[in-house]
């Protein structure tokens, strides 16, 4: 049987911006912009107890909220955050498939044999990993398909864990609303409702089925089925586009300790060199982020004459990049990546025609083919090396 997790960070946006700058947690944040036709994109926990929601206009949620706490989108930051997401759960298992910035699913089915251990047990050593290692919370669902993965993970919220299985699916998912169920839009619950389809249970309900199939047409078939528990589809690894492999930490203290700073180098660097490793993915090029205590951020990126994923490499090129770009004030937040990865298994490295030692091996094999011919043969063929002598000295100069 499969086991799927629905691994989903919860209220990404803002989270991100706590993760970034601790002085935001526990306090009422939204992302948007700051003008009179702006609308909330992401409300924090804490301004969702004052009736903030996304989608909200801006002006209504000031209303709500005296003391509300406003930042603009920060697609860098967030798609960073982002990717060490990824990075972080394919340590665990490479079967991931990307949902979207902010969640992916899981096939555990071998781990969690290999591994001998509880799926809630895994789901929480995971839960930890994500919040001590990037300062995000994270809700997961566990299920046998990915539908009632989906499903489950939006049960509890935030830093849930929710199972959800063929023993009590009925209980759990049936009394739920039609407008919760993955997969049907706001535009259709209100015409279900109509028809009286209220609940996942109405749709899992045979009769109710030509009613489905009015309002949803051909895919009434597949949503009456996963109402029933019934999901076939597989998580696809051909989704993920993980373009780099990377690693930040945010220091215990602003510091400009050079020694500090190299060892926390190096420790980022092994993170990254092991992730990829362990994924078989290779890239040709490092960046660094180097982020100051007064919030000014520093990014810069060199390219490599080959595919790599070794530490020593990446090391040796974050520590130039480092040096170069470091301006002496004290680190808040330093960050390691290595950029447009590929699998080793698709990478083909071009020969170049002046490499010697290419040279050389050919001439030796070709030597070597020659000789056995003289040796079986009257005929007596000339060698490539003295082919290749009796070439340079005709071109030396006297």
């Amino acid at each position: 049987m499969q086991i799927i997790f629905h691994i989903d960070l919860n209220a990404f946006y803002a989270s991100a911006e706590m993760a970034n700058d601790s002085s935001l947690e526990g306090k009422p944040l939204v992302i948007s912009g700051n003008n009179r036709r702006a609308i909330v994109s992401t409300a924090s926990y804490e301004a969702r107890k004052y009736g903030i929601h996304s989608a909200m206009p801006l002006f209504q949620a000031k209303q709500l909220c005296k003391n509300l706490i406003i930042k603009p989108v920060n697609f860098d930051l967030y798609r960073r955050l982002s990717s060490q997401f990824f990075e972080l759960i394919s340590t665990y298992s490479p079967l991931l498939e990307i949902a979207s910035i902010d969640e992916c699913y899981v096939d555990f089915s071998n781990y969690i044999i290999e591994h001998n251990i509880h799926p809630y047990k895994l789901a929480k050593i995971i839960q930890n990993d994500v919040l001590n290692t990037l300062k995000l919370k994270c809700s997961i669902g566990i299920a046998p398909n990915k539908f009632m993965a989906k499903m489950a993970s939006d049960m509890k919220k935030p830093m849930g864990i929710t199972i959800l299985n063929k023993s009590n699916y009925k209980q759990l998912l049936w009394p739920l609303d039609v407008s919760e169920m993955f997969g049907i839009g706001k535009k259709t619950a209100p015409k279900l409702k109509e028809m009286g389809i209220l609940t996942i249970g109405d749709v899992a309900n045979y009769d109710n089925y030509n009613k489905l199939r009015q309002i949803i047409g051909k895919n009434a078939l597949l949503l009456y089925r996963k109402a029933n528990g019934i999901d076939i589809s597989k998580v696809n690894t051909e989704k993920n586009e993980l373009k780099s492999v990377g690693n930040s930490t945010t220091l215990q203290y602003d510091t400009n300790d050079i020694e500090t700073i190299y060892e926390t180098l190096r420790i980022l660097c092994s993170k990254v060199s092991f992730r990829a490793k362990k994924r078989n993915l290779i890239g040709n090029s490092i960046s660094i982020t180097i982020k100051y205590s007064r919030f000014e951020s520093v990014t810069r990126q060199t390219p490599l004459i080959d595919y790599i994923n070794e530490y020593e490499i990446i090391l040796s090129t974050a520590k130039y990049l480092f040096d170069k770009n470091y301006s002496g004030k004290p680190l808040r937040l330093i960050g390691v990546s290595l950029n447009n990865v590929i699998n080793r298994s698709s990478y083909k490295k071009q020969v170049s025609l002046f490499d010697k030692n290419i040279e050389k091996n050919k001439i030796k094999t070709t030597e070597a083919v020659i000789n056995k011919i003289n040796s079986e043969n009257k005929y007596h063929l000339t060698t490539a090396s003295a082919l290749l002598n009796k070439s340079k000295n005709k071109y030396r100069k006297e």
